[in-house]
């Protein structure tokens, strides 16, 4: 009886009540669409950039030394792969240089040429075919000092991370490798809790995770920045559910107070429109996830129009979750002190009233 008498109450047609229901249920859908996809932006946005510098600037795991044949057998799934890293001086700028072979697996592209020789960005490509180029290598002799070579350059290039990155890098075949460059085997495609297994097995391994600590950090700290925010965007939703429910409970006191004088009680009477209360907030969280799912193209939009290359939104489920849950318990609660400040008036005076 009790669920018959709260859908019923929900959206009766008395005195405008359904014009009320309707716009609680649309006002909480649209709130909730307008923080999924804000969310949903906001996680692509950070997840892309981890994903880019996890493909092309600092991999899964790096292993110092020549592991390759070990770490396929191990990880046969992973892509792993060989090179060789060292800083150079070139054309007056201080360079990553990388020296890599076929089964690189880097995100890198090559725009011009081949990588034959060097392979250097764009802006170097254009301005000269040759590129004096410093480096520290090993002499015979075992000491290390600076050589400077002018090295042909073959080809230029493109990486996922893009011109903030790839300014900074050079590229050369793994075979014309001096001595003395140290060798690091990268593997993608596992996860970065692998590493603490290889350390323990005497492997030196360093996570993408600890490689970009500064970077991470930022990121989970801006990540926690924007649930702050979002969440006082929250709050202004239930300011406005609060004032919705004050609405409702008030236009509802009659019908209230005549279920208890016919005999239904007090208890039952509250069942009845905190459910009914309950009732439309779950439509409006029901639409609120039909309407996400509605907006997320228009988000991938919107998102790819600045982020310069196609978007895959996905729906946050699990803020969808926290969200909704948390908003079912705070109408629940507004709707409990509502009943109470109800009880304050005397039946008899709101049915005389009425």
């Amino acid at each position: 009886m009790i669920p018959f008498l709260s859908i019923r109450y929900s959206f009766s047609r008395s005195s405008g009540h359904r014009r009320r229901a309707l716009r609680i249920v649309f006002s909480a859908s649209l709130s909730l669409a307008v923080l999924m996809i804000t969310i949903s932006v906001m996680d692509y946005l950070q997840e892309g950039r981890f994903e880019r510098i996890r493909e092309a600037r600092s991999f899964d795991m790096v292993i110092s030394g020549n592991a390759v044949s070990e770490m396929k057998e191990r990880y046969r799934d992973a892509s792993v792969f060989l090179y060789g890293e060292t800083e150079v001086l070139a054309d007056g700028g201080v360079y990553t240089l990388r020296y890599i072979d076929a089964s690189y697996d880097g995100a890198l592209r090559i725009i011009y040429g081949d990588n034959t020789s060097l392979l250097v960005p764009y802006s170097l490509y254009m301005a000269s075919d040759v590129i004096n180029m410093t480096a520290l290598e090993t002499g015979r002799s075992g000491v290390v000092l600076p050589v400077t070579r002018k090295v042909e350059i073959s080809g230029a290039f493109s990486t996922a991370l893009g011109y903030s990155f790839d300014s900074s890098l050079l590229f050369m075949p793994l075979s014309s490798m001096p001595e003395g460059i140290k060798l690091y085997t990268a593997v993608k495609g596992v996860s970065d809790s692998e590493c603490e297994k290889l350390r323990a097995e005497g492997y030196e391994c360093t996570s993408w995770k600890e490689k970009e600590a500064g970077l991470y950090s930022a990121f989970i700290l801006e990540k926690i920045m924007m649930y702050i925010v979002l969440s006082l965007l929250f709050v202004v939703i239930l300011v406005s559910a609060a004032s919705s429910i004050r609405t409702f409970f008030s236009a509802r006191e009659k019908e209230r107070a005549e279920l208890i004088i016919l005999g239904l009680g007090k208890w039952k009477a509250d069942c009845v429109f905190l459910l009914s209360m309950l009732f439309m907030m779950l439509i409006g969280i029901v639409l609120g996830l039909v309407l996400t799912h509605v907006l997320i193209p228009l988000g991938e939009q919107y998102t790819a129009s600045f982020a310069g290359s196609g978007a895959d939104l996905e729906v946050p489920y699990r803020s969808f979750i926290v969200f909704s849950t948390a908003l079912l318990f705070f109408i629940a609660l507004f709707s409990i002190r509502e009943e109470r400040m109800l009880d304050r008036r005397p039946l008899e005076e709101v049915i005389k009233n009425e």
